[in-house]
């Protein structure tokens, strides 16, 4: 069984209780008593009085509703923004924010002194402070807080190891050091070095960071009795429980109001036969190696940390794309919400116009329970999924993606293909470097900015263990085991449309 944080329990009882008014149409009358209604909900307390209790609460439910954290937006009341937020803003293109009253400060010192200082007469680390932060005393050097800088000069001279250094955990989690200490050590997020990948929210023991939802969006399009086609992510095997199986998910989507539920693998398959002929194409011949795009944290780290790598990059949009942008080829009018555990996805759907809105696996089951709908009671009966091949539906997890690209190659050459994998915005920051420094000797890499895959997004409900099995499962008994075996695929790439491509000029 999962364990779910008290954080985790906040968030999602703040997406219940917005989707909730949003679906009984009482968001604007019954919105600025939620903040109160949300506090009396739970016996515990814990910040220092319910007064930041309800401060925060109110932040947490204009990220809900949508909406940035905006300075102008501080002292309104939540029925005035609620107004706003029915408008459907489009905002920044960034997706994660922090919530300045809930940052706790992180009061710790990031550098000290052990007991494993020896008091030796080379005194390294007094001489390279620059700020004059060290002194000795009692037989120990002492670092003054009120005059360290945090430079490190300290614990890089010191050869015992004696200083320490700690990391806050936003910190430590973002992989491009986007993440920094502001004014009253409040954590501020530099937008420009962002990736969107969603690492910070999930690590931050306050649950100070967090993203914007579509989940107002979402719920007026099925109000409205438009066709709203549900594009779903192979990563939500298993995020309702072991026992509910994806036909029973999508059963109790319809139910919810969806005329259509297509699997985001198709897209998959598109993709890994158009992009295995892109390689075929130009490596080596035009492009030393080749790097994945289906994942847009990893497109925006090439994008913002790794420009000189752009031209090496796929040229083919994401899964996500590939399937909306049929869908809307076969039909303009179509809604399309795409539901999957990523947080970028939101960035990524507003530079196309083929996904509507994004929504998370958590975003997902806040929907469900505010409109009554419990999945575990569906069984699937009746329904067939076979959007997509195998290896489709496992581009979910590491590795997934080259072994879909590798089998839609000639057998006659395979064995062209070197491929590299990494997970995580750490390792494949790591691989990008080694890549651009010429030290990796295969011309394939694959990037995916969560440990694990899309499993181990920020947005899901279960653990990436034991998805990951669940997945495997899944894609055994798939009759369709190669994205080449694929109708659609076979039907699609005899046109080659041009929305294929992330450059559509």
């Amino acid at each position: 069984m999962n364990h779910v944080s008290e954080i985790t329990k906040i968030r999602r009882r703040v997406l219940i209780e917005v989707a909730r008014l949003q679906w009984e149409n009482r968001l604007l009358k019954d919105i600025d008593d939620l903040p109160e209604k949300l506090v009396q909900q739970h016996d515990q307390r814990y910040r220092c009085c319910e007064y930041k209790e309800k401060a925060i609460y109110a932040e947490r439910i204009k990220l809900a509703m949508g909406l940035t954290l905006k300075e102008e937006y501080h002292k309104k009341p939540l029925s005035e923004l609620a107004k706003k937020a029915l408008e459907f803003p489009v905002g920044p293109d960034y997706q994660v924010e922090v919530i300045d009253i809930a940052c706790d400060s992180c009061p710790i010192n990031k550098f000290f002194v052990s007991n494993a200082c020896r008091n030796c007469l080379i005194h390294s680390c007094q001489q390279v402070c620059p700020r004059g932060a060290i002194s000795i005393v009692q037989n120990q050097a002492y670092i003054d807080q009120n005059k360290c800088v945090e430079c490190g000069l300290c614990k890089k001279s010191c050869r015992f190891g004696a200083i320490l250094e700690i990391h806050r955990p936003c910190e430590q989690a973002c992989g491009v050091g986007a993440i920094k200490s502001g004014e009253n050590r409040i954590s501020n997020i530099d937008h420009n070095k962002c990736v969107d990948c969603g690492a910070c929210i999930t690590s931050c023991p306050f649950g100070a960071i967090s993203d914007r939802a579509q989940i107002l969006k979402t719920i007026n399009m099925l109000q409205t009795n438009e066709k709203v086609v549900a594009l779903v992510a192979p990563a939500i095997v298993g995020q309702f429980g072991r026992k509910v199986s994806l036909n029973a998910i999508i059963e109790a989507l319809q139910k919810m109001g969806f005329s259509q539920v297509v699997e985001v693998a198709l897209g998959a398959d598109l993709v890994a036969v158009a992009e295995g002929a892109e390689f075929l194409r130009r490596v080596p011949h035009e492009i030393e190696y080749l790097t994945s795009s289906c994942c847009p944290a990893f497109v925006k780290l090439i994008e913002k940390h790794h420009p000189n790598i752009k031209e090496n990059m796929s040229t083919y949009v994401s899964p996500m794309l590939a399937a909306a942008n049929l869908l809307k080829e076969q039909d303009p009018n179509t809604k399309v919400v795409f539901i999957g555990p990523c947080v970028a996805k939101k960035g990524e759907a507003m530079h196309d116009e083929g996904v509507d809105t994004v929504i998370t696996f958590e975003e997902l089951a806040a929907l469900l329970v505010a409109k009554g709908i419990n999945v575990s009671e569906f069984d699937g009966a009746g329904i067939e999924t076979k959007d997509a091949s195998a290896l489709g539906q496992g581009f979910a997890s590491t590795g997934g993606v080259s072994m879909a690209l590798l089998n839609s190659l000639p057998k006659d050459k395979q064995d062209e293909l070197n491929y590299i994998k990494a997970e995580g915005v750490h390792q494949c920051n790591e691989e990008l470097n080694n890549f651009e420094k010429n030290l990796e000797k295969a011309n394939y890499l694959e990037g995916m900015a969560c440990e694990g895959g899309c499993l181990g997004g920020p947005g899901t409900l279960s653990d990436q263990r034991i998805t990951s099995r669940l997945l495997k499962d899944l894609c055994r008994d798939n009759e369709v085991k190669q994205p080449l075996d694929n109708p659609v695929v076979q039907e699609v790439l005899v046109r080659h449309p041009r929305y294929l491509h992330r450059n559509k000029d």
